[in-house]
């Protein structure tokens, strides 16, 4: 969609942004609310419904650009759409996590959850290139299809969960007591605030890697798929290592000196020029970033309250929903001051506030 809109607008980064920001209040306003009917419905039923509206959203955008209708105001539609979809989805899948497994397996879980979301990361925007070099729409005709084959995946899902009692209160109190219920745990506060910072100053970046492709590396739709790949490879490695290695002590210190370790190595990246050179440091800084955040997600289901922990994983997420504001400021700084000056900077704050917060946060760090 970021390439689509990216090509509509006649290759504005502000475009980009604008759109990201649009999903973004979505899935900023919604969250909470998620959370809360994370903990008094199904959390398989929730998994389900989003997984089959995310196909028919697919299915819906490969229509309109298969018949040459698309503009830039609808992938806005489609952009509000997905924020709330996807939103609701990963929550759940994270929720759910926890409710067929044991506390023992719990890490292990995440791990292998967040390789299959990796094997997805690494597979699918090589792929959506190589497609979006014979016609734009073909990629959304796959994602219809994947979809649609995850939503058969999901029907024979057991029923059988340790999702506690659902929640009763109504959907305003309920959802102010989860918002309350993390101020108040300095860990999980942490947590939030570790997932706050990249949303801002970090991530950002991978929806304008459209720009990096096109103006600092001279190429096109291929080398944006293989640059948004390659972090996942990296992931994919990081993920696998923590899978086999199963509970990992410390896991609070390990998670804060990995996003460290992410945000100087982006760094070094954004001053990259070489293509090979910018996969390779896309690809180690995918390592890190790839441990610390299944660390960051498994803490949050340990330490959450029963009651809570779909609440407690939608404010979680909410540091997430935060990302597109990041994209669009990272964005005008880009046709202000250029790619690698914006993105740069950007990164060198984040490094700062990740060194304060490993040497600051104790509760966190002892996690």
């Amino acid at each position: 969609m970021g390439w689509l809109v990216y090509e509509l607008s006649q290759e504005s980064a502000v475009q980009l942004g604008a759109i990201s920001a649009f999903s973004g209040v979505v899935r900023l306003l919604a969250g909470p609310f998620i959370g809360f009917a994370l903990d008094r419905y199904s959390r398989r039923s929730i998994l389900l419904w989003s997984t089959a509206l995310g196909a028919a959203q697919g299915g819906a955008l490969a229509a309109l650009v298969l018949s040459g209708r698309a503009e830039v105001w609808h992938i806005y539609i489609f952009a509000l759409a997905e924020g709330l979809i996807t939103t609701t989805n990963q929550t759940t899948r994270q929720a759910y996590v926890y409710d067929i497994t044991t506390d023992e397996t719990l890490p292990n879980a995440v791990a292998l959850s967040s390789v299959a979301q990796n094997l997805s990361r690494v597979s699918g925007p090589p792929l959506a290139g190589v497609l979006a070099v014979f016609n734009v729409a073909a990629p959304f005709v796959f994602l219809t299809v994947m979809k649609s084959i995850g939503v058969l995946l999901t029907l024979p899902l057991s029923h059988a969960t340790r999702q506690s009692g659902r929640a009763s209160q109504n959907a305003l109190r309920g959802t102010w007591d989860g918002i309350r219920y993390v101020s108040r745990e300095p860990a999980v506060l942490g947590l939030v605030v570790l997932a706050l910072i990249p949303a801002l100053l970090v991530y950002p970046y991978v929806q304008l890697l459209p720009v990096f492709a096109k103006q600092v590396l001279g190429g096109g739709s291929l080398e944006y798929g293989l640059l948004a790949a390659s972090i996942g490879w990296g992931s994919l490695v990081g993920l696998l290592g923590l899978a086999f290695a199963g509970d990992m002590p410390g896991k609070g210190r390990v998670a804060l000196w990995g996003m460290l370790g992410y945000a100087l190595l982006l760094l070094a990246f954004s001053q990259s020029t070489v293509l090979w050179l910018s996969l390779v440091l896309l690809s180690i800084a995918g390592v890190f970033h790839g441990v610390s955040l299944a660390l960051q997600q498994t803490l949050v289901q340990l330490l959450a309250r029963n009651d809570m922990r779909g609440r407690a994983t939608s404010v979680f997420q909410m540091g997430f929903a935060l990302q597109p504001i990041g994209v669009l400021v990272m964005a005008l700084a880009i046709d202000r001051w250029g790619a690698a000056p914006a993105v740069g900077t950007f990164f060198a704050i984040s490094s700062v506030a990740f060194g304060l917060m490993a040497v600051g946060w104790g509760s966190l760090r002892r996690a």
